[in-house]
């Protein structure tokens, strides 16, 4: 059976003491500055034996692309070497990259996926 209890409220700043030059105490906060979290490109290197309708499927089904960008990227991948298929957190691009890799597996191709930082 899961708590029930609630969650506990956020945690305010630390307040900083320090003393004015009458003697009193002042209090300040400080604000905790969060950084937004690194990102990360996923590229498809191209190779000479996967399809191109395989490469579609892939941008289609695991980046979510509909066929025309889809295609447009496929193009990009077999004429520059390389293309972005999208720009992630890390884990979401591990992951997509291990996704891909697989289904190529599955399929018999030999297609290539990397991460690399944004």
């Amino acid at each position: 059976m899961p708590d029930s209890t609630p969650p506990s409220p956020p945690t305010p700043p630390p307040v900083v003491p320090r003393r004015d030059d009458a003697g009193a105490v002042v209090a300040e906060r400080k604000t905790a500055r969060t950084k937004p979290p690194q990102m990360y490109k996923v590229v498809l290197l191209n190779d000479d034996y996967t399809p191109m309708e395989f490469v579609v499927m892939v941008l289609q089904q695991y980046f979510k692309r509909d066929l025309e960008t889809a295609t447009q990227i496929m193009l990009k991948i077999h004429h520059e070497g390389r293309g972005v298929c999208g720009v992630y957190t890390k884990d979401v691009a591990a992951t997509k990259v291990e996704l891909v890799l697989a289904a190529a597996r599955r399929a018999g191709h030999p297609l290539q996926c990397i991460m690399e930082a944004a």
